[in-house]
């Protein structure tokens, strides 16, 4: 058996062996994200599971990007556009999911910094234009 070195090796390892962990995994970052506002954390968390499933290269050849875009991407402090988050988790096995929150309870007031949440008039489908940084619900394993 060989004896691992790191956390972040062990990590990897265990989320190699199991998609559902994985989505569990980044679950987890998503809430962190979305109570504390710290993208790079959320980032983070994406990288560890992207190199969990075949690394930068095999990732980046899945959704064709450059492996040095798809490495910046994961570096950033910046979540990337809202489509550009979701090639890379479908990639991964994973999709992100909307979920109504219970409201009375919710801090709707308080709203990631870098996140942003777009006006309905004037709305732009163009993802081109989409700003970086939208909040998400839910990652969960693609069936």
């Amino acid at each position: 058996m060989k004896k691992l070195r790191t956390w972040r090796e062990y990590l990897i390892k265990r989320l190699a062996a199991d998609r559902g962990r994985a989505s569990g995994y980044l679950q987890a970052a998503l809430k962190d994200y979305q109570n504390h506002g710290d993208a790079a954390v959320f980032l983070l968390a994406l990288q560890t599971v992207v190199e969990s499933q075949g690394g930068i290269s095999e990732i980046a050849k899945q959704i064709d990007i450059n492996p040095e875009t798809l490495s910046e991407m994961l570096v950033s402090e910046v979540l990337p556009p809202i489509g550009t988050l979701t090639t890379v988790l479908n990639a991964l096995g994973c999709q992100i999911s909307i979920q109504s929150i219970d409201t009375k309870n919710a801090d709707i007031e308080t709203v990631p910094k870098d996140s942003f949440i777009a006006p309905i008039e004037g709305a732009n489908a163009n993802i081109e234009n989409e700003p970086k940084g939208k909040p998400i619900s839910a990652i969960r394993p693609m069936s």
